[in-house]
């Protein structure tokens, strides 16, 4: 499929051929940051609230163009697509305005090998059905009954229908065999997105997007939003977008934003996140989605500002990230994985390692909660010939390259690994003897680390990863109700004519941090057709 015309132009008014900025850097997804990059990330956007004031109808000054749907969505990433098609299903004209050239978002770099699904048709036919009740209330202690309880439960009740919709779209999901994770454990519960790679993601998202055109909707790429427009009454009735330095107006009966939080946005990320991590927002979400709706009146959450943050990736002390290679060293995985420890900092241990193992998340979320700047996972060269037999790109060559930028550090014995990654070597020394008693004795009675992960270092040399705590973005900007309708300030009152969905909303089901990896594409698909199915019944009906 030519996703560059057949999806992105088909039936657009807007738009040019080629890849943009912002979509290359989505394409490259965990390529390694350039300097400019790093230096965009550094500066961030500068876009503050102030800069996204509501339009009201009879008072606007005239835009350069102007269009008319049934519905505008801001965004082209899974939620506003799932929204988009559900609406086109219904008969809707349904106008996706898109600040990229690219149909996906970042559901074409996402991991989604925790996608939650209960009950759907595809596992029932497989034998995995699910005990909604339990999760229900698995997922409440978790968070520690710290969330939106009916938008939790609106979201269990009805994922599982929402997969096999997308099933018919065309979406390949897999039962793939992945390690036991608190919460997410078993098919009956957790599924898998289509391979990163294999064009299934590009293919459905884009064939999505020809259903919508189909259906006398389109597809306006190119188009940053700048503004809600409003009726006298208040009602959202339009979006007003920056095209090129013109003004473009896309008017419809309700606007719905799924434009991905603002993870890429540093003044924002500094304003309101308690921990201010910039981290490696792949599609550069700058909060447009979020400020605009402030400014019509949404509530801003209790935990604006929740991070997905990882650990997966080793950076350098500038905390430009790279990949392949040593990033599988972030991971404990496999026999000789379970060996690792990490220490901060001050190469102390600080965290029981096995929270992290399969969850990067939960990692990345304590390192962030220390103020640890970064940690270090611990590795013996049996793990390193491990990770060299399964990635023959892994050779001495390109570690050499890897300890040149400060990401790997290497010593033969632990206090020549100190020395090198600018420890004590007695402080480490010691921790790295006392670890290796634990292991012996076979239990850790003060950070209580599992068992079967208590594994004795062996020979040397004897190597450290640097990994930094790395979010991919904020997670949940905005309050919804169970029907994604946009909450105001005031108690129990809405925005009229607004909607939500996607990563901009999922915070409504967390506490302080998100703890589901890969998660939030099925809560997009599911918000999506939820908001869809409130608009269709009480906007267009």
């Amino acid at each position: 499929m030519n996703l560059s015309r057949r999806n992105f132009f088909k039936g657009a008014v807007l738009g040019t051929a080629g890849m943009g900025v912002a979509s290359a850097a989505l394409m490259a997804g965990c390529a390694p940051q350039s300097k400019a990059e790093a230096d965009l990330a550094e500066t961030g956007t500068g876009a503050t609230e102030s800069d996204y004031p509501i339009q009201v109808l009879g008072s606007m000054e005239e835009a350069a163009e102007s269009f008319e749907g049934d519905v505008v969505v801001l965004g082209c990433g899974p939620g506003g697509i799932a929204c988009a098609t559900r609406l086109a299903e219904q008969g809707a004209r349904v106008l996706i305005v898109e600040k990229t050239d690219v149909i996906g978002g970042t559901g074409l770099v996402a991991s989604g090998n925790c996608y939650i699904s209960l009950n759907s048709q595809f596992q029932l036919d497989q034998g995995h059905e699910a005990d909604i009740a339990a999760f229900y209330k698995e997922w409440l202690e978790a968070v520690h009954y710290h969330c939106d309880h009916e938008v939790l439960s609106t979201y269990l009740r009805n994922c599982g229908q929402v997969v096999d919709w997308m099933l018919g779209q065309g979406f390949g999901y897999r039962l793939k065999e992945t390690p036991p994770t608190n919460g997410l454990s078993g098919f009956a519960y957790r599924i898998s997105q289509p391979a990163k790679g294999d064009g299934n993601r590009e293919e459905t998202y884009g064939n999505m997007v020809d259903k919508v055109i189909a259906a006398g909707g389109a597809f306006y790429p190119n188009c940053t939003g700048t503004e809600l427009i409003v009726d006298e009454e208040g009602t959202v009735v339009g979006l007003r977008a920056d095209r090129a330095g013109e003004a473009v107006d896309f008017m419809g009966k309700a606007v719905v934003i799924a434009s991905g939080g603002y993870g890429a946005n540093r003044e924002m990320i500094e304003k309101y996140s308690v921990n201010p991590l910039l981290g490696r927002d792949p599609v550069l979400n700058n909060g447009e989605g979020a400020q605009m709706a402030w400014a019509a009146g949404a509530q801003k959450p209790w935990n604006l500002g929740i991070l997905c943050v990882d650990t997966l990736y080793p950076v350098d002390a500038d905390h430009v990230s790279y990949p392949g290679g040593v990033q599988a060293l972030g991971n404990v995985m496999g026999d000789a994985g379970k060996a690792r420890m990490h220490v901060n900092q001050l190469g102390r241990r600080f965290h029981s390692e096995d929270a992290f193992c399969w969850v990067p998340t939960y990692g990345g979320t304590n390192g962030a909660a220390y103020n640890e700047p970064w940690l270090f996972a611990i590795a013996d060269q049996a793990a390193i010939d491990a990770l060299q037999t399964e990635d023959e790109s892994v050779n001495d060559a390109y570690l050499e390259s890897m300890i040149g930028l400060g990401v790997l550090f290497k010593g033969d014995t632990p206090a020549e690994l100190a020395e090198a990654a600018g420890w004590d070597p007695e402080v480490f020394a010691a921790e790295f003897d006392n670890y290796n008693t634990l292991c012996t004795n076979g239990e850790d009675p003060v950070l209580f680390k599992s068992a079967e992960y208590l594994v004795a270092y062996g020979d040397g040399p004897y190597y450290a990863v640097r990994l930094a705590p790395t979010p991919f973005g904020t997670c949940g900007d905005l309050c919804v109700t169970p029907k994604m309708e946009v909450r105001g300030t005031e108690p129990g009152s809405t925005v009229k004519g607004l909607y939500a969905v996607g990563t901009e909303t999922v915070g409504t089901m967390h506490n302080g941090y998100y703890w589901a990896l890969g998660q939030t594409v099925g809560w997009a698909h599911t918000s999506g057709y939820l908001a869809a199915e409130e608009i269709a019944a009480s906007v267009l009906a």
